[in-house]
């Protein structure tokens, strides 16, 4: 009798934990959601309602030249999504495949009802721990309670069209909604995002275990295809080329996420922390503490 290869239902239902809703995973950037946007508004209340309507709507826009991922469609990808969640301890996500861009890429719905949107062109070329970075960041999203207000970033910055289809459909409702929305509120929430991806990329390397494989696939998020770089020289090469004076710095206030070139810093950072060794990652021979891991990655953050 040949092994399944697929993991048992069983199998990943005994691999879960109890834990508390409230409380975060060890491997978040700690950055809270900006509830002020909402706290003590009528926005607050139909905020998830229309969340939920605009991205269904929207799911299903994708899937017209699309298909969900599963044993017989695209299997090896499915089974890494299946890996991805074990090893995260969150439910199975549905995730649609779709010809869209490798940046379209992402999690979407709430934080109790959510997808994932993968792009065939990224799949298609990714070695296995290439695809296990890339599903394990967006299952992060899930897993650290982010996906509504990354939803709800989405539609104010029309991230792979989704307000356009939103509007389509629901009419002045979704901008009555967003209205209230001001830059100042854009101004946090690309804040918030931009930490976001950070805790997202350190679930991913989790679930990739693999720091050449996930900074692999960040360079092939950034560019397109795998370059025929190294990503130390990759590196090398920005830190030769930026400027801390030039006024372009400024653009990533509403950037969506930090520059590449700060992710990847952030991410082999915390491949040499306490918290990562403590969550089963390789110990590095002089890790860092939790709160040095704060401060550097801050500092990367940070628009100076």
């Amino acid at each position: 009798m040949t092994e399944a290869p697929y993991i048992s239902l069983a199998d990943y239902a005994a691999s879960f934990t109890e834990r508390s809703e409230e409380a975060a995973p060890a491997y978040v950037h700690p950055t809270g959601p900006p509830v002020h946007l909402t706290e003590g508004s009528a926005l607050a209340e139909r905020l998830e309602e229309v969340l939920d309507t605009v991205v269904a709507l929207q799911r299903a826009d994708w899937m017209q030249d699309g298909l969900y991922l599963g044993p017989r469609a695209m299997g090896h990808v499915y089974r890494d999504l299946l890996e991805c969640a074990r090893t995260l301890g969150v439910a199975v996500p549905p995730a649609v495949v779709s010809g869209c861009s490798m940046s379209a890429q992402g999690t979407f719905g709430t934080n109790d009802r959510a997808f994932l949107l993968l792009s065939s062109f990224f799949v298609r070329g990714a070695d296995e721990a290439e695809r296990r970075f890339v599903l394990g960041r967006l299952c992060g999203h899930i897993h650290a309670r982010q996906a509504t207000w990354n939803t709800l970033y989405a539609l104010l910055v029309d991230h792979n069209g989704i307000r356009r289809v939103g509007r389509r459909y629901l009419g002045p409702t979704l901008e009555v909604v967003l209205a209230p929305m001001s830059l100042g509120a854009r101004l946090a929430l690309s804040r918030w995002h931009r930490a976001a991806v950070i805790t997202a990329d350190r679930a991913g390397l989790l679930t990739c275990g693999d720091l050449d494989g996930a900074r692999r696939a960040l360079l092939r998020l950034a560019l397109g295809v795998r370059p025929d770089v190294d990503p130390a020289d990759y590196l090398d090469t920005l830190r030769g080329v930026r400027s801390n004076d030039s006024p372009a710095r400024w653009t990533e206030l509403l950037a969506s996420q930090p520059w590449m070139h700060k992710r990847m810093q952030a991410l082999e950072l915390f491949a040499r922390s306490e918290t990562w060794a403590e969550l089963g990652g390789t110990p590095h021979p002089a890790p860092i503490s939790r709160e040095r891991l704060d401060q550097r990655t801050e500092a990367l953050l940070r628009i100076r």
